[in-house]
């Protein structure tokens, strides 16, 4: 499989990153998930924004990054290899190489990596099982926790602890102890006409499927409620659910070994079928 390295496609093999690269020594720098649908990026624009947040969070000249139309060419390219209708693209940007230390160069000379492979959408109703971290936190406080980061440690440390609990993916309370995220998406809970999900105060990474669903609820006149939870709370709701840019909506059926809810009896369908559809459809939104 060939990839975008530093302006040049190369085949992966041959795609290499200095030993004084800042990424690889530090975990300096951050980077976006997207899914391309018949070589074309969805929601590349918002994407494109986030990453200059990410940027500017760390003090990142945006003008070194890829412009959209840019990210768009280089994707349909590489998408040419994957023989599937759905691809992952991952966009990583490191600072680049630097002198000895923490402070990072005036000047970056930036890595810059774009990859294309091949995804499965899995079916949104086809449940799958949580279960709580109790040694990873959320920190609102945390410039890495507040953007996509490629400093993964927390969330690979609660991903290997949920594995061990059966699970497939883990529940990461915030500093105080209420439910906040798992390590790759936004949770979300369904009780009667009413949406829950954590507030933004929790720590959490606002990612862009949770922001599609908000403005659905607002659009449908559906209350939301950000209320805090506890992890034993999440068995009240009559459909618990996950969301991502990625994967888009999958149903929890199981936390912490507790069945919940019965997600056909609620609006889950009629939302993850419109999340999806915008996924393959909403090309630059």
């Amino acid at each position: 499989m060939d990839v975008w390295l530093n302006g040049r496609f190369l085949p992966a093999a041959e795609a290499t990153v200095s030993i004084t690269d800042r990424g690889f020594l530090l975990g300096d720098g951050f980077f976006e998930t997207m899914r391309a649908h018949e070589g074309k990026v969805a929601w590349l624009d918002a994407h494109m924004e986030r990453l200059d947040f990410h940027a500017e969070s760390i003090e990142f000249p945006t003008d070194l990054l890829p412009s959209p139309e840019d990210v768009a060419e280089i994707v349909q390219k590489l998408f040419e290899q994957v023989h599937r209708k759905d691809a992952v693209v991952r966009l990583t940007v490191s600072r680049g190489s630097g002198e000895r230390g923490l402070l990072p160069p005036a000047d970056p000379d930036p890595t810059i990596l774009i990859t294309v492979s091949p995804f499965d959408p899995v079916d949104p109703n086809v449940g799958f099982k949580l279960a709580t971290s109790q040694k990873i936190r959320r920190n609102g406080n945390s410039v890495a926790g507040g953007i996509k980061s490629i400093n993964y440690l927390d969330n690979i440390a609660a991903k290997q602890e949920a594995n061990k609990y059966g699970a497939e993916d883990a529940i990461i309370l915030s500093a105080d102890g209420f439910v906040a995220e798992t390590t790759v998406a936004n949770i979300f809970g369904i009780k009667g006409d009413t949406l829950w999900t954590p507030d933004e105060e929790t720590g959490i990474l606002c990612g862009l499927a949770r922001d599609f669903v908000l403005d659905w609820a607002e659009d449908k006149e559906i209350e939301v409620d950000t209320e805090p939870k506890t992890p034993d709370q999440l068995r009240e709701f009559d459909a618990l659910f996950t969301a991502n840019a990625l994967q888009g909506l999958r149903v929890v059926d199981r936390a912490d070994g507790y069945v919940i809810g019965v997600p056909a009896r609620t609006f889950f369908t009629e939302l993850a079928r419109t999340v999806e559809t915008s996924l393959c459809d909403g090309i630059g939104l």
